[in-house]
């Protein structure tokens, strides 16, 4: 989704500023002392190092098992869940945005092909449905600015046909057939919501996405769709947390019996040999595996995840801006630290991400007070529109009392008489002399960061022209 699935823990600012990567809010987990080192490659030669094998297996494992431990608190596979607008109480995905609703769907495709339809919104409402793999890459991104994908299909609505790796047949015409590398699958969608009063819109194009069997299309029984409205997840447990819950032998014996179903990829073949020696295999099991070396693997593997910094992203002006996402091919490292901090975030070209970090006090615990300042003609450059998010030192909404939780759309902020637009970042309400739309309460104490979204993003956003200007003091 938009964000860290529930980060463990919590890092220091000099952490988080030291770093300045995606892992930046809470990373560090229990029982990782600094300076401990990670782990080193499986030898090719002589007896396996048990350790790293198993922290090589972990860190393939970790999408799989993130993507499961979801749909195991989640509804029926097949049917849908639409959320309304987040709010801080919303646990289940931490950095949610807060201009979009979601909607998710778990899917097994082993028993027959299922038919998506997605109806035709206004024309200027952003729209996204990503299909995600097993291991959590995007196989196919459907957009407003890219309803038909690759193939025309006729629309709107716009009219797919989801089939698994085995299946083989015609789909019905006036369809498109998108193929899914693995039986489980995952569909993740944002509508944009223009504000609270928005809501009954878009719960009505909610309403009218169907996600039905095959056969019953064909026989025209186009009314089977399940689906709810409701919150998130009011629970305080993130999925990264409960799979930080689970030891070593739990975890990988899960891998094995989830890789039954969603086979690995024919280009992870050189490790999945590897990994055989330690019984990590589609139905194995790791018996042979003492605890001390599983909790060793677990440890460094975790370590390794959270640890990871993206070496292909821009850093700009004190912003991170990640610029490889979607697929991560054999990038088994990538994959997870991605899962690990968010699960289901678009690829560049449908919504760019800049992301930082930054104390709420000085060193004498004095709150700081900070602005952003979009020169005239420098707001983020979109084909839909851009805004400006905070969250605590988890990951979630600032609570507040205003009930402001993103900035830049709606409502929309107010420029100066000089055409600039000025964003106040503080806790202490500013208002009247600061304009509500450029008012973005940030934590009282504790670390925090912002998520800037440039949903649609234009080419000079994507290629790096255009740069989010820096935060600074007021």
């Amino acid at each position: 989704m938009d964000g860290r699935a529930g980060d463990v823990g919590g890092l220091s600012r000099r952490r988080v500023l030291g770093l300045g990567v995606a892992a930046g809010v809470g990373a560090l987990l229990p029982g990782c002392g600094g300076g401990e080192p990670l782990p080193s490659p499986a030898r090719t030669t002589g007896p396996p190092d048990r350790i790293a094998l198993a922290a090589e297996a972990y860190v393939f494992g970790y999408p799989m098992i993130m993507l499961d431990m979801m749909r195991a608190a989640s509804a029926p596979t097949n049917t849908f869940d639409h959320s309304v607008l987040p709010d801080p109480l919303d646990r289940g995905v931490a950095r949610l945005g807060h201009d979009m609703v979601y909607s998710q769907a778990w899917l097994d495709l082993s028993d027959q092909p299922l038919v998506l339809q997605l109806p035709g919104m206004e024309p200027d409402r952003f729209w996204l449905f990503q299909l995600l793999d097993g291991w959590g890459d995007t196989v196919h991104d459907l957009s407003r600015e890219q309803p038909r994908t690759t193939v025309d299909a006729e629309g709107p609505p716009y009219t797919y046909v989801l089939v698994g790796p085995d299946w083989t047949g015609s789909v019905p015409p006036h369809t498109t057939q998108l193929h899914m590398p693995s039986n489980m699958a995952t569909i993740l969608g944002r509508i944009q919501i223009n504000g609270a009063a928005d809501g009954p819109r878009v719960n009505h194009w909610q309403e009218r996405i169907r996600l039905i069997p095959a056969d019953a299309w064909q026989r025209r029984e186009y009314d089977g769709t399940v689906s709810r409205v409701h919150q998130i997840d009011r629970g305080n447990e993130p999925p990264v947390k409960r799979i930080a819950a689970l030891d070593g032998r739990t975890y990988l014996d899960r891998l094995c019996r989830l890789m039954v179903t969603d086979s690995p990829a024919a280009a992870d073949e050189p490790l999945m040999e590897r990994l055989a020696q330690i019984g990590v295999r589609p139905g194995g099991n790791v018996d042979t595996l003492s605890m001390d070396v599983l909790d060793e693997a677990v440890r460094r593997a975790r370590r390794q995840i959270a640890e990871w910094t993206d070496p292909t992203a821009r850093h700009v002006n004190g912003w991170e801006i990640p610029v490889d996402r979607g697929t991560s091919g054999t990038d088994y490292l990538r994959r997870a630290a991605t899962a690990m901090r968010s699960p289901g975030q678009a690829p560049i070209h449908d919504i760019l991400y800049a992301e930082l970090w930054a104390p709420t006090t000085d060193d004498t615990g004095r709150p700081l007070a900070y602005r952003i300042r979009f020169d005239p003609g420098q707001w983020p450059p979109t084909d839909a529109f851009a805004s400006l998010t905070a969250y605590d030192p988890d990951g979630f909404l600032v609570r507040n009392s205003a009930e402001i939780y993103t900035v830049g759309h709606a409502p929309p902020p107010v420029p100066g008489p000089d055409g600039a637009v000025d964003i106040v970042l503080q806790h202490e309400d500013p208002r009247p002399a600061v304009p509500t739309g450029n008012w973005l309460p940030v934590p009282a104490t504790g670390d925090f960061s912002l998520t800037l979204r440039l949903y649609a993003p234009t080419q000079r956003a994507i290629d790096g022209d255009w740069q989010p200007p820096p935060m600074t003091a007021r």
